[in-house]
């Protein structure tokens, strides 16, 4: 059903566009109107009818009710039936119900009035006003059709076969009074309208700053033509254009309010941009009253501590719907709920203008939860990142520990029992020799030199696990003992004046100690050039070679993990490397990091 009704719905402007272009046209061409229009009347006048066709349309996709598209729609079909009464005289069964007709349209677009813009009647004046229109428009009808059989000369139509009695008195009598009785209806839906619109908030007369216009104008045509036919006046032709501009303005003027509605809506969606980050709650009430142009805007929080709801200064309030400080004669508010699966979430009171839309409203509690939830979500992730950097970093601290206890237990166990052994060795070695027992002497400095060789072994191994320089003497001391060991020459420079925290210390370490490994490994460099220096509260690593460049930070680069390191402790890593013009690696680490994290 769904998605018939739009189909339908377009079937119906199709049809409708088609009828009155055809009509307009074909009768025009046949020169059935009397008295005989002229071409531009009769291009305007199939204008109004193609202008109710089109609104029609426009107001079904808009509008949240199909009720102004379905009375449009209807006044684009029997706009014609007062065109063609002349036309159908000699047609008995025909012009009656043509006659009956006639004014049906007028009646139309009252209600077009009446039910801007949400498409309901607003109180029950207005149902008054429809009800006595709807009984007085079918008294005329019945009226037309029973009691409408001319008996003079001054009409040549066909007998009436509905008529009950002769002579077209009784209905002329009451054509004359029903067109008074519309004029003083239609200005009372002027009044009525006017008196809204001025009495109106500023949302209230920024949805309605067309119709007023359009209805006055319409109004006062209407008035003219109806006093000139009861009187037997002669309607002034420019006064004709008038009437049928004024005819058309009035769903113009009420597809233009859809549209600033529709405008709001779009605002609303801004708005959602805007807030997508969450914002702070004193803002909120601000940002949403400038949006909507309602300036009488609050919005109420829910305090789950205090299971109360509070204003934006945090106090506690009673959300109403009159609002406070409300002056005596000013419109009552209307207050929008906004829950959540957990529970309420705020209240907003705003003007009872807005409640016209209620896809606007959707859209701003929408809007409103999802910048709570925003915030929220915000809130949680960057709590979480807090933790998992902190986290990381704790795992580094707690391995760069790890390699100094275990050097510290190389050097301080195994490193220093083979030392006590090769001192024993010698010893024995010695005595072998004063007791002339050469053999045992060679055998016992071979072993000597085996056990040398093992006890440099174990010491390069403490250096890698972690170096004695760089905990006694810090980075400065410790880089130019590095680049001491390099094959390549490297040129150094360093620029620290004081001891950094341990853990940047470790990380800078070894990420120059890799560096130099891949320079004399891969780089086929001459030289190299190794910078350590202190820059805006940062320490800049800069390692350089004139190799043949092309290098990269992909899958098997022993960078990969110094560099997750490097990025726990809030620093970054750029490589430059072109093709035979060598490759630079720069890292920098910053030496105050995020709150939380102590260096």
């Amino acid at each position: 059903m769904s998605r018939s009704l739009p189909r339908l719905r377009l079937a119906l402007v199709v049809l409708a566009t088609a009828v009155v272009f055809a009509v307009e046209v074909i009768g025009s061409e046949a020169g059935v109107f009397q008295p005989e229009w002229t071409a531009p009347y009769t291009v305007m006048h199939t204008a109004v009818g193609l202008c109710y066709v089109v609104c029609a349309w426009m107001a079904w996709r808009t509008a949240d009710s199909p009720v102004p598209g379905r009375i449009m729609i209807a006044v684009a079909f029997l706009w014609l039936p007062p065109t063609f009464i002349a036309a159908t005289e000699q047609i008995g069964w025909l012009w009656p119900l043509m006659e009956g007709l006639g004014l049906v349209w007028a009646v139309l677009v009252g209600a077009i009035v009446l039910v801007y813009p949400a498409g309901r009647l607003h109180g029950p004046i207005d149902v008054a006003i429809v009800m006595v229109a709807c009984t007085a428009t079918s008294i005329r009808f019945v009226c037309a059709v029973l009691f409408n059989q001319p008996s003079d000369a001054s009409r040549d139509v066909a007998p009436n076969p509905y008529a009950i009695v002769p002579g077209d008195e009784i209905f002329l009598l009451v054509d004359r009074a029903f067109r008074l009785f519309g004029v003083a209806l239609i200005v009372l839906i002027v009044a009525l309208v006017v008196t809204r619109w001025v009495r109106g908030s500023t949302p209230a007369r920024h949805i309605a700053f067309v119709m007023p216009v359009a209805l006055v104008l319409w109004a006062a045509a209407i008035a003219y033509e109806t006093l000139m036919y009861s009187f037997g006046g002669t309607v002034l032709e420019v006064l004709g254009y008038v009437s049928l501009a004024a005819t058309a303005a009035v769903p113009v003027g009420f597809v233009a309010g859809l549209s600033y509605l529709l405008g709001l809506r779009g605002r609303v969606s801004d708005l959602m941009v805007i807030t997508r980050d969450g914002v702070d709650r004193t803002l909120w009430q601000s940002i949403l009253a400038d949006t909507l142009r309602d300036p009488s805007l609050r919005v109420y929080w829910w305090d789950d501590e205090r299971r109360r709801y509070v204003d934006s200064r945090g106090q506690i309030a009673v959300p109403t719907a009159r609002g406070e400080g409300r002056k005596r004669g000013e419109r009552r508010g209307s207050l929008l709920p906004i829950n959540t699966p957990d529970g309420p979430l705020a209240v907003i009171r705003h003007d009872s203008a807005l409640s016209e839309n209620a896809k606007l409203l959707d859209a701003v509690s929408t809007a409103l939860r999802l910048s709570v939830d925003n915030g929220r979500l915000r809130g949680e992730l960057e709590a979480t990142l807090r933790e998992v950097r902190e986290s990381r970093l704790r795992i580094v601290d707690a391995g760069i520990a790890a390699r100094r206890q275990i050097e510290r237990d190389l050097h301080d166990g195994s490193q220093q029992s083979l030392v006590a052994l090769a001192l024993r060795l010698r010893m024995a070695s010695g005595k072998a020799e004063q007791l002339e027992q050469h053999e045992i002497a060679a055998d016992l400095d071979a072993a000597l030199q085996q056990l040398s060789a093992a006890l440099k072994q174990l010491r390069e191994l403490a250096r890698g696990i972690h170096p004695t320089s760089l905990t006694v003497g810090g980075l400065a001391s410790a880089v130019p003992e590095l680049v001491a060991h390099s094959p390549v020459p490297i040129d150094t420079r360093i620029g620290i004046d004081a001891r950094l925290p341990s853990v940047i210390e470790a990380t800078g370490y070894f990420f120059i100690a890799e560096c130099l490994t891949n320079i004399a490994k891969y780089a086929e460099a001459r030289a190299g050039r190794v910078i350590v220096v202190e820059s805006d509260g940062e320490l800049v690593i800069e390692v350089s070679d004139d190799g043949k460049g092309g290098a990269s930070l992909g899958v098997g680069s022993g960078l990969l993990g110094l560099i997750d390191r490097v990025e726990t402790l809030g620093g970054r890593v750029e490589l430059r490397s072109a093709p035979e013009n060598g490759t630079s690696v720069t890292a920098w680490i910053p030496l105050v990091r995020d709150a939380g994290v102590v260096a």
